[in-house]
């Protein structure tokens, strides 16, 4: 009987252990998993903090640039007037010079309404409104046409509708040079023999769809999840800064509420743009 008695007292000495340890387990994994969740919340905090003040800097570095090209914009325009009223008094007419003289007039007015654009990017105030995907799309590609044209590649547009949308149309501009820039470096430092960039825009459901491929054989899986941050960039420093996609990205995704992805397709890189369409259509 006091051996029973022994075997159960050890037992629940076993049992008080083993309980106690249980109790002391739980309470660690409780206070762990709460260490967990603050961390969580600080580095999210952290992450937004220095987004935030990212987006300062930018936003002072992009007022630097607009004050610095201000003034030499203006003298670029007001040489070219002065270069076309000569040209009329003479009355000399060139196709050629008066087509480049209107290329450079479009060039100029299109850098000073990106400065207005990037200062306002993040301004709340600003005023949205319906526009033509294919509008924006054309002035987009007359931008680069001289540079396109000199290397021979070819545009190919599928855009069976005229397709409306509702923001900032400028804004959205700004996204389709930068990719349309992105993929004529790629054909020209590939050297493609018959260099082409596809465009085509489709309707599903509510949203608008804009794809922009190329055919200079597409992005280094390596770094293709990396594009679109901020200051990366396979060019050399004095050809690009790595701003470029990440701003596109920032408009897309901020400004114009939709989406910005890119992925490989058979022959080269398709970016994809996924806007809303227009409001009551």
């Amino acid at each position: 009987m006091e051996s029973c008695n022994l075997v159960i007292f050890f037992s629940l000495i076993v049992v008080a252990f083993i309980y106690r340890y249980y109790i002391i387990k739980k309470t660690d994994r409780y206070f762990q998993e709460k260490m967990d969740k603050e961390l969580a919340k600080s580095r999210e905090k952290d992450k937004i903090n220095f987004h935030q003040n990212k987006l300062t800097s930018m936003g002072e570095m992009l007022e630097n640039i607009a004050h610095q090209w201000r003034q030499p914009l203006s003298q670029i325009n007001s040489a070219v007037f002065i270069i076309d009223d000569i040209l009329y008094q003479n009355g000399s007419k060139d196709a050629k010079v008066e087509q480049k003289l209107s290329e450079i007039e479009s060039l100029t007015t299109y850098m000073s309404k990106t400065i207005d654009d990037f200062k306002n990017l993040f301004d709340k105030k600003r005023s949205k409104e319906p526009f033509s995907l294919r509008d924006v799309i054309e002035k987009s590609i007359y931008i680069l046409k001289g540079t396109l044209d000199s290397h021979n590649i070819e545009i190919d547009i599928d855009l069976d509708d005229d397709f409306k949308s509702y923001g900032y149309p400028s804004e959205l501009q700004q996204v389709i040079v930068a990719i349309l820039n992105n993929a004529k470096e790629a054909l020209i430092n590939k050297k493609m023999f018959y260099p082409e960039i596809y465009i085509r825009v489709d309707r599903i459901d509510e949203y608008n769809n804009i794809y922009i491929c190329d055919n200079a054989g597409g992005i280094d899986v390596d770094i293709i999840d990396k594009i679109f941050e901020p200051y990366f960039t396979t060019k050399y420093k004095s050809k690009g800064t790595g701003l470029g996609l990440y701003i596109s990205k920032l408009i897309i995704e901020g400004s114009l509420e939709g989406e910005l992805g890119v992925k490989n397709v058979v022959d080269g890189a398709c970016f994809h743009i996924k806007i809303k369409a227009e409001y009551g259509e």
